[in-house]
């Protein structure tokens, strides 16, 4: 069977900031069976969603993995290699892959593997310098790619909504009810401890819309579920669903919610996936790092008055400086107001 290999073994986020590289894949290939090498855990979220046709799950660290999937891709005749993941161990893993061609972003080994390597953005929106690896084998979308103004699209306008992008870079399209739901999802959690929000400001914005009339839910995976229990005890009429959902089942009920309210983290990215509105809380990382939730229905909250943001692409468990500034001076009414903002822009007439 021939196939089209794309290597993504990064987080959640990342995994679905490569949907369009996916998608468009499958458009111009349809004869190709598209094959994603993911981090374990990942895959059936894909596979729901016909995102790819089939996905071969990874354990870092672990060589039996690696070599589990190298077995499986030797049954394959692939017609491409796309090496989206930056890293050492991806590049060695797609060395071991036969491939008619093998393409990946450069880098000073790159030479030794890729048959093409493409030049990696920097200064790009994740979307955008991912979907770039195309750019030798894609000539329609190499030419929309120099035609996006990008510079515009990782800074926050008057609003902090994203410009619209062009079709061509979406994930999907959705009809949007005027009439509000009254449901809102907070994911207060994130890999990265820094990139946490404050604990007293959900706490305040879901006593506020539980106030109003809404259904507030906390979501988050099972690591998170202490955190939304926290949460729940102080804002007790919300309703607690960290670690009972699967990621698959996660992002199909985000479609449910009139906002989602989360920090820079895979939730955004799940929301903007959904079309769902999304209000995103910027702590350590900032919009020029490329990790902007892509969306046209999502805002960003940050503290644009310290000059020690970022601090690192990911943040860090402890704050460097040990004050955390760029999350605690972020109050719960700056965050109130935003969301009321969007949900008004979201559901206008």
């Amino acid at each position: 069977m021939q196939a089209n290999v794309v290597i993504q073994t990064a987080f959640l986020g990342d995994l679905i900031l490569s949907i369009p590289l996916f998608k468009r894949l499958k458009e111009t290939q349809p004869k190709l069976s598209l094959i994603v090498v993911c981090k374990k855990g990942l895959g059936d979220f894909l596979i729901q969603e016909k995102i790819a046709d089939q996905c071969i799950e990874i354990t870092k660290g672990d060589k039996k993995s690696y070599q589990t999937a190298l077995n499986i891709l030797e049954k394959f005749e692939i017609e491409n290699i796309y090496c989206v993941h930056r890293s050492i161990r991806s590049l060695l893993f797609a060395a071991q892959i036969r491939a008619k061609k093998k393409i990946g972003f450069s880098s000073f080994f790159g030479f030794w593997v890729f048959d093409d390597q493409v030049d990696f953005a920097d200064e790009w929106p994740e979307v955008l310098r991912i979907i770039k690896i195309l750019e030798t084998t894609d000539t329609v979308i190499y030419k929309s790619l120099s035609n996006v103004n990008w510079e515009n699209l990782n800074d926050p306008n008057a609003d902090g909504v994203l410009p619209s992008v062009p079709d061509i870079f979406a994930f999907k399209k959705k009809y949007i009810s005027k009439v509000p739901t009254k449901k809102i999802a907070l994911f207060p959690g994130s890999v990265w401890a820094t990139k946490k929000w404050t604990e007293a400001g959900f706490v305040a914005v879901a006593n506020f819309f539980l106030k109003e009339g809404y259904t507030v839910d906390l979501m988050g995976g099972p690591d998170e579920k202490q955190l939304c229990e926290q949460i729940a005890s102080a804002a007790p009429q919300a309703t607690l669903w960290a670690g009972r959902l699967s990621i698959a089942e996660s992002v199909q009920a985000i479609a449910n919610y009139d906002l989602v309210i989360c920090n820079d983290s895979a939730a955004a990215h799940m929301a903007s996936y959904q079309c769902t509105p999304v209000l995103t809380i910027f702590g350590p990382t900032t919009l020029n790092l490329g990790f902007r939730p892509w969306s046209n229905s999502a805002i960003i909250v940050e503290n644009n008055g310290l000059d020690c943001r970022p601090c690192g692409k990911h943040g860090h468990q402890k704050c460097p400086l040990g004050h955390h500034n760029c999350m605690n001076l972020i109050g719960p009414q700056q965050v109130i107001d935003a969301a009321l903002f969007l949900i008004s822009k979201s559901y206008s007439a």
